[in-house]
Order: structure tokens, then C-alpha cells, then sequence
């Protein structure tokens, strides 16, 4: 159940004593690449020293991947111990995303974290995430066509909702279509937010990426300052948008006291992990397997230029390829489609999931299988692409990504 208002869940963290208010914050909003620039601005805090918290959705294997604590996940005692105190509040009903979000910061104090990055689930400015007290830093990344029965059907409409976490005076970074720059610098200059945007305040040049190493090195520049030579494994052209953005709330923090030294930084950056956003996994004796939760139009864009970019683009994939029901599937596979030499549509574990019926009549024109599971798909894939010399590209949703995670044994980092 979606529910989006901040009532109940301010009346739940009033009942346990206001634990959000025992820890600073980074909140992260925005429609892709949430999860991407808060692992890297997680991981250089932690690399500076600071005791982190990390709140991030959805998950891959686990719903306990969702808060972590020094970059380790919530034990399941911990878990299940604070669930059975939040659902004993008398006479207030919240949604699955409330309860967590309320856990997350309950353990956060509990664990007596510094400094929390947390990401917001749905919009902003009426999420549950939006109960933290002014954050340190705010940001909103890239911006797309996704939620709008609840966010609304324009792109201006939705980016002005996740800009309802932006506060008078707390620094915000942020990556808002052009198109919308000129209104929505009115309304920061008039509501008193500082901030910087991506392409006009921060930007982030790509050096070039080794993909022996599955490394990508950048340079970024920001107002009287550059960071020159950032090396991360985080894959792909948008991440480099996306590094930008978190360097930029680095050098923020660092402005306000926090001992983020340009060390820490690099070591950060080059530390992170994001499972499940074009990551590789080679295999012994079999095809590599590209791993991409690409879920609406602009994320399948990313994933298409990234893919052409690497050492398979001039190879088709097989792709293995399943979604949920509330997103744009046309724009997804007119993008996805080229870059395959055939697909297998799966249902996904969720009852959200578009049946394979659903999906077929979208992909006419190429080879088409389908299969009762994920895994099921996943071993006939590796053995097809074996066979053609191509990898195999998982693609449509994390809840997939997380299936074929557990067909290859890997656990999310």
C-alpha cells in the first residue's frame, strides 16, 4: 500500500522519543540514480571515519539490505525486535514503507550513527524520509517519467514534488531537466536554498574506463574547486553525472566540519559498491552476465548507451527481461530491443509483476522464449549466449536483477 503524508509517521517517531532527531542527515531524492549517489557519498564518509547509517530501497535478496550501519546490514534479531515495537503502537496504522523508514531510524540512534544517507521512497516532499529534521545536505538526481499517478504526469510536477525535501539554508545539490532550471532556480532564490546543478555548477568529465579492471576514472569541477582523477567500479556514462553529484555533497560536508578529506573521498569512491546498476560478472567457462535494474524509460536510455559504450556493444545480447505492471514497458523495450539477439520474458516474485503474456506482444520482431521462472530462464540464457559468444543482459527491474543474483550465488555487497 502507497500512502504518501507525513502525519503518521511524525506521530510514530513522537511516540519513541524523536530518535531522527539523534543523528545529521544527507536526504536523497530524485527518480534514478538515488542508490548510486548515496553508496558513494555513504562509503567516502566512512571511509573518513564517520559512523554511518545507510538507508536505501528496494532491495535485492534481502529487505534487511535496506538499513545499514558501517555498511553492514541490520541483523535479523534487531530487525524483527524493532518491527514488534513499531506494530505495538496503540491506535496508528502505517504502511510497510513507514515501518521501516521509522525502524531505520530508530536502530540509527540506537547504533548512535553521526551521520545518516538516507533515500527517499517515493517523491519527497510527502515521503516518510521527509520526517528527518533540516539534513546537512539535500539533493535530487535525475528526473523521469515514473510514479505519475502519484506524482503527477509532467515532468515539472514531479520534479517539484521531490524538491519538497529542500529546506531554507540547507545546501542543496541537484540535477533537474534544463528545461526546468529558470522555474525552479526562482523558487530556490525565493524560499532561501543555496544551491548548485548539475552542468552549470558541478560537472563531471569522463577520463575513460578500463574494463579489465571494471573501472571508471573522472574529473570533477565545482565552484573554486576541481577534483581531478575519481576512480570508482560504479559503471557507465550516468554514473559519472552521478559522481559528480555525490563529490559535490562531499566538498558540501567537508564546508560544514565534517572530516571529509580529500583521501577520504577518493578512497570512498573507489570503495563503493551498487550491485544490480550495470555490474559484470564474468563467469568461468561461460558468457559474462550484465546485471541492470533499469526500470523506466530514462534508466533503459542509460543502460543502452552504457552497453554500446563497453566491449559487448557490438555483440547482441541475450536478454532476460521482466517488469512491473505500473511501468512504461513500450519505451523500455524500444530502447532495450536493439541491443538483443533474442529475450526471455520471466514473471517477476511479486504480485505487481506483468505476465509474460503481458510482455510478449512488446517484443515482436526477434526471438522470444519464455520461462516459468527466473531461474529457470537464467540457465538456458547462459547456455544459449555461450554458445553465440554474446553476454547475457538482465534487465526490467531490481526484483529480476535480485532473482538471477541468486542463480549466480551472489550476495548484494
Amino acid at each position: 500500500m502507497i500512502r504518501l503524508g507525513l502525519e503518521n509517521v511524525r506521530r510514530a517517531l513522537a511516540f519513541f522519543g524523536h530518535p531522527e532527531e539523534e543523528f545529521a542527515s544527507v536526504l536523497i531524492a530524485g527518480t534514478n540514480g538515488k542508490g548510486s549517489v548515496s553508496a558513494l557519498v555513504e562509503s567516502a564518509a566512512r571511509a573518513g571515519g564517520i559512523r554511518t547509517g545507510h538507508y536505501t530501497s528496494p532491495h535485492l535478496a534481502d529487505v534487511r539490505e535496506r538499513v545499514r550501519v558501517d555498511g553492514v546490514k541490520i541483523p535479523e534479531a534487531a530487525w524483527q525486535r524493532l518491527m514488534s515495537e513499531i506494530d505495538g503502537i496503540p491506535g496508528l496504522s502505517l504502511t510497510e514503507f513507514e515501518r521501516q523508514t521509522l525502524l531505520a531510524f530508530r536502530y540509527f540512534a540506537e547504533r548512535r550513527v553521526e551521520l545518516a544517507v538516507v533515500e527517499v521512497g517515493l517523491g519527497g516532499r510527502l515521503d516518510a524520509a521527509n520526517a528527518l529534521p533540516a539534513p546537512e545536505v539535500c539533493v535530487i538526481t535525475s528526473i523521469g517519467h515514473d510514479h505519475r499517478e502519484w506524482l503527477g504526469p509532467t515532468l515539472k510536477e514531479i520534479y517539484f514534488e521531490k524538491r519538497g525535501i529542500a529546506r531554507p539554508g540547507v545546501p542543496l545539490v541537484q540535477a533537474p531537466p534544463r528545461s526546468l532550471r529558470s522555474a525552479g532556480d526562482r523558487d530556490l532564490f525565493e524560499r532561501g536554498v543555496p544551491f548548485w546543478t548539475l552542468d552549470r555548477d558541478v560537472r563531471g568529465v569522463s577520463r575513460g574506463t578500463d574494463w579489465t579492471r571494471r573501472r571508471q576514472t573522472f574529473d570533477v569541477f565545482l565552484p573554486g574547486a576541481k577534483y581531478a582523477g575519481i576512480e570508482t567500479g560504479l559503471l557507465g556514462g550516468h554514473q559519472v553525472r552521478n559522481g559528480a553529484l555525490a563529490l559535490a555533497v562531499c566538498h558540501r560536508l567537508r564546508r560544514r566540519g565534517w572530516p571529509l578529506s580529500e583521501e577520504a573521498i577518493r578512497a570512498g569512491f573507489a570503495r563503493a559498491q551498487w550491485p544490480g546498476r550495470f555490474q559484470v560478472v564474468r563467469r568461468a567457462g561461460g558468457p559474462d552476465v550484465i546485471l541492470d535494474g533499469a526500470h523506466n524509460r530514462e534508466a533503459a536510455e542509460s543502460l543502452a548507451t552504457a552497453y554500446r559504450a563497453s566491449p559487448w556493444g557490438r555483440r547482441p545480447a541475450t536478454m532476460i527481461f521482466g517488469c512491473l505492471k505500473d511501468k512504461d514497458v513500450a519505451a523500455m523495450v524500444r530502447i532495450l530491443k536493439p541491443l538483443a539477439r533474442r529475450v526471455f520474458l520471466v514473471p517477476l516474485p511479486t504480485p505487481r509483476s506483468r505476465t509474460t503474456d503481458e510482455l510478449r506482444r512488446w517484443w515482436k520482431g526477434i526471438e522470444t522464449l519464455e520461462a516459468s521462472s527466473v531461474a529457470e530462464a537464467a540457465e538456458d540464457a547462459f547456455r544459449r549466449a555461450r554458445s553465440d559468444g554474446g553476454p547475457v543482459l538482465a534487465a526490467g527491474s531490481l526484483y529480476l536483477v535480485g532473482e538471477v543474483m541468486k542463480v549466480l550465488r551472489r550476495t548484494p555487497s
